[in-house]
């Protein structure tokens, strides 16, 4: 196995929520923030990768999403299709 098919370590996203974000440093408590939080989903992060960089459940980065309404994607609930949100973007060939 490759390094290319292991998923981003926690301090990985870390450090590319503080470069993409332009922070001085990575707060485990930001996801709670509105604003950092829309900063996020607007520079691309999405749920897994917020909740994989503060250690949290994606159940918690959704919830702090909805007490801002905050607009996010919502994954598909069962099935094929679960599956298929959840697999790592890479697993499906496509043009990119």
């Amino acid at each position: 196995m490759t390094n290319s098919d292991l998923q981003p370590t926690m301090h990985e996203r870390q450090a590319d929520l503080v470069a993409a974000l332009d922070l001085d440093e990575f707060s485990p408590d930001a996801y709670t923030s509105a604003p950092y939080l829309e900063a996020a989903i607007e520079a691309g992060f999405t749920v897994v990768d917020l909740a994989t960089a503060h250690d949290v459940s994606k159940r918690s980065i959704y919830r702090v999403l909805d007490r801002h309404n905050i607009d996010y994607e919502t994954p598909l609930k069962n099935g094929p299709a679960r599956r298929l949100w959840n697999a790592h973007p890479d697993t499906v060939p496509g043009d990119d």
